[in-house]
């Protein structure tokens, strides 16, 4: 019997699934993804999932990034043999991940049991994590500080190559007719001059070299050979420490090996549950609701690898009443598609993922069993029917209560009297065990048993009567016609062949049960017809009023920030006002106050009536005037007018609509004071870059200096900006674009171009 997840192409989604995992053991738990064995372990999973979903729409997307499999690396460890700088440094950045993961989600709420629960099985391995990033570097490599030693060493070698090095352009200077090539060259760790080879008498040392046209002879001077060998004793010196040194942190994880798996497997788990979430986003998948009540419910089903541009959604329905449906209809109509549909999507929530439909309510599915496509059996010499009846046969044998059956095109490759009659008998065990099953079938006396039978349902793929052309709607409760003649008549098979066989079947059909079916087809399609009309207008319906919301909340944002910004002018206004009241009261309140000081008190006087004086209400208002609004106390520049409205940018660069009757334009005598609020100074008067450097930063802090800058750049209307983060391990680069993804003022993102950095950074537009 072929395997249920094979026929459905479950493999297919469980790689594409993988494509969104960033660790290796994500994507190796997605990759060996099946349906669990039991209803417990089922409801787990989809609970779990559940939370995720909560968690990356309220918080956002788990802090993993990378990981590897860290297996491979403990067993080489306890073995006896020596991590390199990397494997360590990716051991180390795992302990670092799932403390980022543990303090996230000590943010979330604790209803979210699941997630919660794995994340308290971490592990705290600071300790481990601290020792080797004190030994290497954020470059990779081991620090000179790691030891004492070490760095004795490597102080030894920067003064032995520096004198080495001068000593080296001395001797070349000394040579230089007779060197081929004025620079000095490495071979095998040892200084060596180019030398022409008539010449190489004229210079004692050692040969290291010929080159392969025998014009150069590559020596290393007598001089410092005995200075190159120190240099080379210091570099073994060298590697022996640093071999040590790794050595030591190596045991060290080799001690913690069940904890750095431990972690190491909920860093991988975490990425695999992400990952069939943001597959779930992509799908429009959502989770089903659970019941107890024996009903599988589907609404708008999809099937999820076929493109969204061409799938027609079909509803599915059984209870404990109608637990088998037979599906009925002209071939190439979708039948198949239909089977493959249901059983997918039912396998999928048995392995604990989301489903691409817009509701659904479903039971809990003990297996599910398929026979779908050509079964004929070449190397078993077995015939279509002996095939298909073979494992249909197996199916039956196997099937219990609350399994799900799914079969193609039941008793068919035989004679057809028997055929319809093996199907009935099959169809009435099925029923007697209480299964749930699909049944596609061209059989008419099977669609009549299902017609007068309470527990069974008939369903059909509609078919365009008119262009005679299958729609791939499903329809439960009408049966199908196969249009066999019809479909030959479009194909051109003789007129009177198709006649004949008219009058055989009007001769052999029950006309009346015929008739009622043909009536049943024509109200099933043209409800149909209406139902996909309706649902048009109520998605235009529904697309113009996310445009009124969404108009609605950025009108209520302006009107905010504007009565935010009016507040703090004012403010600044009556603060102004009141100094220079005082300023004056001060003055006059002087005992020996003179004639020239009270001239200047009464000037501020007038000058502090006269600014509100000096305003015009009665000329009329043109684009690029400078005009104030009295009622809110702001000032502004005109920039363009609608009708009754005018759109004015003020002077602390708010822009606002004000009706063109409340506005007063003002003079160049006027000299009112700019005022913005303190936060406005602070972010205008800062200097902001058009590019931002986070190469060297850990991720967490990067994401937070990017997400700063950004608001920034906004701020001052900067619409390019590069941030430059390198190409190391991709960590910082995959940061980037998951943020720019996720925010809605940025328009486009892209790699640097050969003058940009390259793949080393990215070029931000925002909106």
């Amino acid at each position: 019997m072929q395997e249920t997840k094979n026929i459905l192409q479950f493999d297919l989604i469980k790689e594409y699934i993988s494509e969104y995992a960033k660790t290796e053991l994500g994507k190796q738990y997605a990759l060996s993804l099946q349906a669990y064995s039991s209803k417990e372990e089922t409801l787990k999973e989809i609970q779990t999932l559940k939370e995720m979903f909560y968690i990356i729409s309220h918080y956002g997307n788990l802090p993993i990034s990378f990981s590897v499999n860290a297996l491979p690396l403990i067993n080489h460890a306890k073995k006896g043999g020596i991590l390199t700088v990397r494997d360590l440094d990716m051991i180390a950045e795992d302990v670092l991940t799932s403390m980022a993961i543990s303090k996230f989600l000590n943010k979330v709420d604790d209803s979210n049991v699941n997630i919660k629960s794995k994340m308290k099985q971490f592990v705290d391995l600071s300790s481990l994590e601290k020792e080797i990033h004190r030994v290497i570097n954020k470059s990779q490599a081991v620090d000179d500080k790691a030891s004492k030693e070490l760095y004795e060493i490597r102080q030894k070698i920067n003064a032995a190559e520096k004198k080495l090095n001068s000593q080296v352009l001395s001797i070349a200077y000394r040579y230089k007719e007779y060197l081929s090539d004025e620079s000095v060259t490495l071979r095998d760790g040892h200084y060596v001059l180019p030398v022409k080879t008539t010449l190489k008498n004229k210079v004692k040392g050692i040969i290291h070299d010929i080159s392969d046209s025998g014009f150069t002879t590559f020596i290393e001077p007598s001089e410092i050979v005995e200075a190159n060998n120190d240099i080379i004793m210091l570099k073994l010196l060298e590697a022996d420490e640093i071999k040590r040194l790794l050595k030591m942190l190596t045991q060290l994880v080799a001690l913690e090996e069940e904890s750095i798996m431990n972690n190491n497997l909920i860093i991988g788990y975490f990425d695999f549950v992400m990952a069939k979430a943001i597959y779930a986003n992509e799908t429009d998948s959502v989770i089903p609701e659970f019941n107890e009540n024996g009903i599988i419910e589907l609404r708008s089903a999809a099937h999820p690898l076929i493109s969204k541009d061409k799938i027609v959604r079909n509803s599915f329905y059984f209870d404990q009443d109608k637990r088998i449906i037979v599906i009925s209809g002209p071939n190439a109509g979708g039948k198949t598609v239909a089977l493959k549909t249901v059983g997918l999507l039912i396998y999928m929530f048995k392995s604990g993922l989301a489903i691409p439909v817009r509701e659904g309510n479903v039971c809990y599915i003990n297996n599910v069993y398929v026979d779908i496509g050509d079964s004929q059996s070449i190397s078993d010499n077995l015939s279509t029917f002996s095939a298909h009846i073979t494992n249909v046969g197996q199916i039956i044998a196997r099937a219990k209560r609350d399994d799900l059956i799914l079969i193609d095109e039941l008793g068919t490759g035989t004679d057809p009297l028997e055929g319809e009659a093996l199907a009935i008998s099959i169809i009435k065990y099925l029923l007697n065990k209480k299964c749930f099953a699909l049944i596609s079938s061209h059989f008419s006396r099977l669609k009549e048993f299902a017609f007068t039978s309470k527990s069974i349902d008939n369903a059909s793929m509609l078919f365009d009567e008119e262009n005679l052309t299958p729609t791939y709607m499903y329809k439960q409760g009408v049966p199908g016609q196969s249009y066999a003649l019809d479909v030959a008549k479009r194909y051109n098979l003789d007129q009177g062949v198709i006649e004949e066989a008219k009058q055989f079947l009007h001769s052999i059909k029950s006309s009346d049960v015929n008739e009622l079916m043909n009536e049943l087809h024509k109200a099933a399609l043209e409800n149909e017809f209406n139902k996909l009309e309706i649902e048009k207008e109520r998605k235009e319906f529904e697309k113009e009023r996310k445009i009124f919301e969404a108009d609605k909340s950025l009108l209520k944002e302006k009107r905010e920030k504007l009565l935010e910004s009016v507040k703090n002018e004012k403010e600044q206004i009556l603060l102004d006002a009141k100094e220079k009241v005082d300023e004056i009261l001060k003055a006059l309140n002087k005992p020996d106050i003179k004639q020239h000081e009270l001239i200047e008190v009464k000037k501020n006087i007038q000058d502090l009536v006269y600014e509100e004086k000096t305003i015009d209400y009665n000329e009329k208002i043109n684009v690029g005037d400078y005009v104030s609004v009295p009622s809110l106390s702001l000032r502004g520049k005109v920039n363009r007018i609608n009708g009754s409205k005018a759109h004015i940018i003020s002077d602390s660069g708010l822009s606002f609509n004000v009706e063109v009757k409340k506005l007063h334009k003002e003079g160049e005598i006027v000299n009112r004071k700019v005022f913005r609020s303190k936060y406005d100074d602070k972010i205008l008067s800062k200097s902001v870059g058009l590019e931002l450097n986070i190469i060297g930063q850990r991720v967490d802090e990067a994401k937070e200096n990017v997400a700063k800058y950004l608001d920034t750049c906004r701020i001052k209307n900067i619409k390019q900006v590069r941030i430059i983060h390198g190409l190391g391990s991709g960590a910082l680069r995959r940061m980037v674009h998951e943020y720019l993804k996720s925010q809605s003022f940025v328009s486009s993102f892209r790699s640097g171009n050969e003058y940009e950095g390259g793949m080393g950074a990215t070029v931000v537009v925002m909106k």
